[in-house]
């Protein structure tokens, strides 16, 4: 398996650049102007689908962790010990940075606002609850709320029903998204706002990386391509009503683009050279810490840069920055706080799981 793990670290390198180029070039036109001349290159435009690539990452090596899991509640804290040190300090850091970049009103130094990250709950999903108004630390904790979700309901069945059923376990959550623009109709909008903020559309991707696993390890039955292509199906509709009939092209790119990874050696070269695994390595702190700091540095530096041209070499100057604090963070203060919540002195080196 191992030569396989370095080409996913270098595929997490792909997709976290994917996502800095999406923020940097696509995502913000109205904050910094540069992005007018950026935002319609379609490698920054669909650099969003970077998150999918995780999400399919994701599907690929949970089965891995549940195999390698007692229960469900060790399943649970595994997960949470690969999850929750980085957050917790990534949440720190833009807290308290968070004062330094006025610019910005995304940037939200209130102490209540690191709640949502910090148990990896959606703040929508706080809101309906508490009723108190709250707010992520970063627009990019969105996807680990869906994270978290996907592997309480996995694990559950995994260990309750067991292995067959996990797929079509997590189809059930998309079909009762397709099912809840008619209950909407019916008159239950409440319940909708709860399911659509869980992040089910996005199973889909999760389901692909689950199956490639399975049919890495000779499990795949044909009954799994019908409910993963009925999972493709859905999302793929969703993403097309929201951004255009175009979007089919991108979306197929990267998912074949991920299954052809594990049969093509030239690809799995390609992800395996040492820049790409280098950030992969780094790429979860990475992916929490770079919108907020690296945006708000741009909007700062943007007051006080007036070409166009070095504003353009900005993001990469930035990002590369961010990348060292993030390579920091992973290497150094991740695994002591890992350690500290296990109650271990000595530092124990993980084997390739990933976020």
């Amino acid at each position: 398996m191992h030569a396989r793990i370095t080409h996913l670290d270098g595929m997490r390198g792909l997709a976290i650049l994917m996502v800095i180029g999406y923020h940097a070039y696509a995502r913000w036109p109205e904050l910094l102007p540069y992005v007018a001349t950026t935002q319609h290159i379609p490698i920054f435009n669909y650099g969003w689908l970077g998150v999918e690539l995780f999400f399919m990452i994701s599907g690929f090596v949970i089965f891995m962790t549940l195999d390698k899991s007692e229960s469900y509640i060790s399943f649970l804290k595994k997960r949470w010990l690969r999850l929750f040190p980085a957050m917790l300090i990534a949440s720190l850091l833009l807290f308290a940075v968070g004062g330094f970049f006025p610019e910005w009103n995304e940037m939200t130094p209130y102490v209540r606002n690191l709640l949502p990250g910090l148990i990896f709950t959606n703040p929508e999903t706080l809101h309906q609850i508490t009723g108190i108004d709250f707010k992520s630390m970063a627009g990019s904790f969105w996807s680990l709320y869906v994270e978290a979700v996907f592997y309480l309901i996995i694990g559950a069945v995994y260990f309750t029903l067991g292995r067959k059923y996990c797929l079509p376990a997590l189809l059930v959550p998309m079909l009762l998204l397709s099912a809840s623009s008619v209950l909407k109709s019916m008159g239950h909008p409440l319940l909708i706002d709860v399911i659509s903020k869980f992040g089910f559309i996005h199973y889909a991707w999760f389901m692909v990386g689950c199956l490639v696993y399975e049919r890495m390890h000779n499990r795949d039955k044909l009954f799994h391509y019908a409910l993963v292509a009925l999972a493709m199906l859905i999302n793929f509709s969703y993403f097309v009503k929201n951004n255009g009939a175009m979007t089919i092209i991108p979306l197929l790119i990267v998912m074949l683009f991920f299954i052809a990874s594990f049969y093509s050696k030239q690809i799995e070269r390609i992800l395996s050279v040492r820049f790409l695994t280098a950030i992969g390595f780094a790429s979860y702190a990475f992916y929490l810490i770079h919108e907020n700091l690296m945006i708000a540095t741009l909007i700062k530096l943007n007051v006080h840069i007036k070409s166009e041209f070095v504003m353009l070499l900005m993001p990469i100057v930035v990002a590369s920055v961010l990348y060292y604090i993030a390579y920091l963070i992973t290497k150094y203060a991740e695994p002591a706080l890992r350690n500290m919540l296990k109650g271990k002195r000595l530092p124990t080196p993980e084997a390739g799981s990933g976020a």
